[in-house]
């Protein structure tokens, strides 16, 4: 992935610093809802203006066809007021390539604590998809769901990680009836009707995963050459590696 500075010039003396940098916040939180823009963005201001910095799933991921309604709607009223231009800067070395796969065969929802990108991650690849390429789910005009359960995910991993909470941390991660497995099987099941792709949940476990899927009991374990996971099951949905 590409990191680039977007350059914010000002047509008109600013009045009010205070509502411009309320109408940034917006305009790049509904970029970062809606998957054009990963989190980790930094607003500098300059002597002319702003800059903005961003890390893009792909070079055209700021082109307005990748647009929905709340990000169009915020950068109206940004261009009413300055001039924006986009300079590619180059790799950011944090991060791989997206997807690039015509069509994906499957989708594994995954994120872990140092995960900055998309959750859904291509089968055929095991690269993340930018989420402005899907469609959005629940009813919803952004993907504001899809990303809250991957930083609820991610806070959660990093509670474990750092061994604290234990319990309630593993049994999140690692037990199908926890609310946020259930959260995120509620999303695989949606985006696999949404786009008609076969959508797996990736369940943690700690130690060997067991040698059966722990809805269905059948033998899920891969044979031949692993890919990126060692455990999956067609017909529930799952998959694992393992630890």
């Amino acid at each position: 992935m590409n990191s680039a500075k977007i350059i914010l010039l000002p047509i008109n003396p600013i009045e009010n610093e205070d509502n411009i940098l309320d109408l940034f916040w917006d305009y790049f939180s509904c970029l970062y809802k809606n998957g054009q823009i990963l989190k980790n963005y930094e607003m500098i201001k300059t002597n002319d203006g702003f800059a903005v910095f961003v890390t893009l799933p792909e070079d055209d991921a700021l082109n307005e066809k990748h647009n929905n309604i709340y990000v169009s709607e915020y950068l109206i009223e940004v261009k009413k007021l300055f001039k924006i231009s986009i300079d590619i800067i180059g790799k950011n070395l944090n991060y791989d390539k997206s997807c690039i796969c015509e069509k994906s065969s499957w989708y594994m929802l995954y994120t872990d604590y140092v995960e900055n990108d998309s959750p859904v991650v291509c089968g055929d690849c095991a690269k993340s998809v930018p989420l402005y390429k899907l469609p959005h789910l629940f009813n919803e005009n952004e993907h504001h769901g899809i990303l809250g359960w991957k930083e609820s995910y991610s806070d959660i991993d990093g509670l474990w990680m750092y061994c604290l909470s234990d319990r309630f941390t593993y049994r999140q991660l690692n037990n199908l009836d926890s609310q946020l497995s259930k959260i995120g099987i509620d999303i695989c099941k949606e985006l696999e009707k949404a786009t008609s792709i076969p959508t797996y949940y990736y369940l943690f476990q700690s130690n060997k995963s067991k040698e059966h899927c722990p809805i269905c009991g059948s033998d899920w374990k891969l044979s031949g050459e692993k890919i990126f996971i060692d455990y999956k099951c067609d017909q529930c949905r799952l998959v694992a590696d393992e630890v």
